[in-house]
């Protein structure tokens, strides 16, 4: 059984993690697991550790700029993933494996809304749409990005802009110099990424 589907059960059948007293009716068939509040705690515990472990696509893009948004808006369509939202178990449990990512004061643009990634088995897809400006600004800046991304989505003619060269995922790459549209000197955005060993092109 996957983890979203673990959750779901539970979430539905053990929301805050209590047993409840009293009369029962009468088991009906189900597949789902209503006596999970009633299993040793470390048992639930692990059960959240696998749920919050399981791999997720998190989408990363940015809204045009407008009179109102100037600097313009990183956004994504995930929603909090659903483990931090069963009970205050899987919660806390939760808060211990995803981190918040955070956007530093000077970089373009407030995200919204917040978006967790568990760096260890997650990946970051940087939408199509998404402009070189705001990718290089993202990707140079970011420190949590640069230290512990592993798993990277990414338009191909987008990355090739970035590291001004051929890439191919699997092929390491020094750091290449290139030059932006002020004519300053940039380097090749896959020298930051520390962490990187999963990276993907999409169309």
């Amino acid at each position: 059984m996957s983890g979203s589907r673990i959750i779901y059960f539970m979430y539905h059948h053990g929301q805050h993690c209590i047993a409840t007293q009293g009369p029962r009716p009468s088991p009906k068939p189900t597949d789902s697991f209503t006596l999970f509040p009633l299993l040793p705690a470390e048992l639930r515990l692990k059960v959240w550790e696998l749920a919050a472990r399981e791999p997720q696509t998190v989408e990363l893009s940015c809204t045009p700029t407008s009179s109102y948004l100037p600097k313009g808006r990183w956004f994504s369509h995930n929603k909090p993933p659903i483990v931090l939202s069963v009970c205050s178990e899987s919660r806390e449990v939760a808060l211990r494996e995803y981190s918040v990512l955070k956007f530093c004061p000077d970089q373009i643009g407030n995200p919204w809304p917040r978006l967790y990634i568990n760096f260890e088995v997650d990946t970051l897809w940087l939408c199509s749409d998404l402009c070189q400006l705001w990718a290089r600004d993202l990707l140079e800046k970011n420190e949590q990005l640069k230290t512990s991304l592993r798993s990277l989505v990414v338009n191909e003619n987008l990355w090739k802009q970035l590291n001004h060269t051929m890439l191919t995922p699997g092929i390491s790459v020094m750091a290449l110099s290139g030059t932006g549209l002020g004519g300053e000197p940039q380097e090749a955005v896959v020298g930051y990424l520390k962490a990187l060993e999963n990276l993907r092109f999409s169309g």
